[in-house]
Formats: structure tokens, sequence, C-alpha cells
């Protein structure tokens, strides 16, 4: 009960925060001019402001790292040890993995830097240049050790690591093209990670989580359509990378792990931005144009074309998310043949995303006409 309410509170505090940063973003924005300005491809109509990212990033690395800095001196208070007794025993242990937090949360802040640079100059902000920017940010979680182990050989592992992170920082970058569908998903899939942490008993990792999930509530109060703010390419980038390295962070195995499949977990909690990516890169590069070039082929946008509203949309994708970690979390202690089974299922859901995104209707022989 204690780990709970302590979840409970640092979540209403995270999200607070956030809600109250976001105002402050929009100004900001405003005020420099870093607006998001209608188009052809655009749903909105309005040029609106594309700084929420800096609440989202600001929240979480500001709570993070307090909860990070103030565990030890916590833990010399009386009260402190007599209403979190529990909780703040497992605090303690923060600072063994303290290399690894610090270098996840400047990786993040370095994404965030790069969108912010990419938000303020637009089309003169080099795309090498933004390559770049996160490759030295994933570059440094590795460097601290964070990366993967079921590689053969350690450079295997590293080449692994650095792909999923630069992949996934980017699949959240290009899943943001509708009102409250990156941040959501990002929401949705971070519920899924809490519920296997904590019932692993990553404590830590739980409640960095909860920091996270927080900060993403209390922006998407602004964000979920019809939004007043956008995260930019600053808040999809930073919201790509934390979901890269969390899922890099945490543990999948359980004692009760019959086989390696539960490391595809991260995989299929992440299945829709990863498919929604592949596909528009795949779509972009068989046209022969630019993969890194905004289009109107994201699945969002054809369940738009299917007659789905906004938001109908939007929820579709969070309950796909939703639906496919759910059954993923379950490989933590699955039976080899249980994993086949839910791995099987999960490509078929897959199929059924991809059967939304291409196929088109076609009128069948002998059907009577209107006159």
């Amino acid at each position: 009960m204690e780990a709970a309410a302590l979840a409970t509170a640092l979540f209403a505090g995270t999200s607070l925060l956030s809600a109250l940063l976001v105002p402050v973003a929009r100004a900001l924005a405003k005020r420099n001019g870093i607006m998001d300005e209608p188009g052809a491809r655009k749903v909105h109509s309005v040029p609106t402001p594309r700084l929420g990212g800096l609440a989202v990033c600001v929240s979480f690395v500001a709570v993070v790292l307090t909860g990070y800095l103030l565990a030890p001196t916590l833990a010399q208070q009386p009260w402190a040890r007599a209403s979190l007794g529990f909780p703040l025993t497992l605090l303690q242990e923060a600072p063994k993995v303290g290399t690894k937090l610090l270098a996840v949360l400047a990786g993040a802040t370095i994404a965030f830097a790069v969108g912010l640079l990419d938000d303020m100059l637009g089309s003169r902000f080099p795309v090498v240049a933004k390559a770049a920017g996160q490759m030295l940010g994933a570059g440094l979680v590795v460097a601290a050790g964070v990366r993967t182990s079921f590689m053969p050989f350690e450079w295997m592992n590293v080449i692994v690591t650095l792909v999923w992170l630069v992949g996934i920082t980017n699949a959240f970058n290009l899943l943001d093209n509708m009102d409250g569908l990156s941040a959501g998903v990002a929401l949705v899939a971070s519920a899924i990670l809490l519920i296997n942490a904590w019932s692993l008993g990553e404590f830590f990792i739980s409640l960095i989580l909860v920091a996270f999930m927080g900060a993403l509530l209390g922006f998407l109060f602004y964000n979920f359509h019809p939004a007043s703010i956008f995260l930019g390419d600053c808040g999809s980038l930073f919201i790509g990378f934390v979901m890269g390295s969390l899922t890099l962070l945490e543990r999948y195995v359980s004692h009760a792990s019959s086989s390696l499949f539960p490391i595809l977990m991260p995989v299929l909690v992440l299945a829709v931005p990863l498919t929604d990516t592949a596909t528009v890169i795949w779509i972009r590069l068989r046209e022969g144009r630019p993969f890194y070039i905004g289009d109107d082929r994201h699945l969002s946008h054809r369940l738009i074309s299917l007659g789905f509203s906004d938001r109908a949309a939007v929820m579709l994708i969070y309950l796909a998310t939703f639906s496919l970690g759910l059954g993923a979390v379950s490989l933590s202690d699955a039976t080899p043949t249980q994993s086949v089974f839910i791995v099987l299922q999960s490509i078929g859901f897959v199929a059924l995303i991809l059967i939304l995104m291409f196929f088109e209707g076609r009128t069948r022989v002998g059907q009577a006409s209107t006159g």
C-alpha cells in the first residue's frame, strides 16, 4: 500500500506540474514564432504553437532528478522512514543505477534539443545534423551500459541498441501526425510496461514510468482533439527517446520464464508505431520520395479516409496499442507453447492493421447501379 500511495502521489504531482507548464510553453511558442501553420496535409485550420514538448520534458526530468537526489536524504528522516518505509528502502538502491539513469536523462535532453532546433529552424536545420544529434544521445546511453544482452557478441548488442533507440525515437516523431496520438500511444504503452515492471518487482523503474505517464497526461489535457498546442519535434523526439530507453532498462524475463520469448515484449508493446513507421517509409521509398518528408499515408490518416472522426481514429490506435501490449505482458511467465500463440496472435493483429492501411474497396461485379 505504501508503494501504491507513493506511485499515485508521484503520478498526480507530475501530471499537475506538466499541466501547469503547458500554458508557459504555449506562450513561449507564440512569442518566438514557433508555430505549426495549416497546410494541405494538416488537420488543423489555424496556426498552433508547437512547443508542448517543453512541458513534458521539464516535468519528467525535474521530477526524476529530484527524486533521485532526495532519496538518500529522505532515508535519514524519521518521518519519512515511518510513512515510506518499504518504498524508501527500495529507493536507496537508486545510486546503484545512477550512471544509467543520468545517461538516459542526458540522451533524452539531447533529443529534445535536436527537436527544438528543428522546430525553430525548420528546413534550415539539416537532416544529417538531426540524425547526428540522435546518435549522440543514443551513444551516451550505450556508453553508460544500457544495452540489449541477447546477442552473442557485445558489438552486436551495441548496434542493436543504437538502431532500437534511434528507430523508436523517430517512430514517435512520425506518429505525431494527429491530435493526442503520439503522446497518447506513449501513455498507453508506458501503462503496459508499468504492469510488467510492477509485477516483476521493478519498483524503481515503475516510479520512472509513473513520472513519465504523469508528464504525458498533463500535456494531453491540452493536446487531445481539438488541440491548443502540439508536441513539436522537441516533444515527439523526447518521448520516443525516453520510451526506447525505458524498454531497455526494464526486465522482461522472470524466474518463471521458460524461454527467451519475453524479450519480444517491447517490440509487441510498440508494434503500432513500429508498423506505422515501417509502412510509411516503405511507401515513400517505393514512390521515390525522401523517407523523412511527411505525408498523409499514416494509419491515422487511413482511418480518417475510411470515415472515422479524428477522435475515433486516435482512440482506435490507443486500443490497438493496449490490446497488443496487454497480450505481451503474459510472455514473462508463459510456456514456450503459450508464447508462440501470443506471438501469432500479435502477428494477426498487426496484419489487420496493415489490411486497414492498404486495402482498397472494389465495386462488386454485377452490383446494381443507381440511376
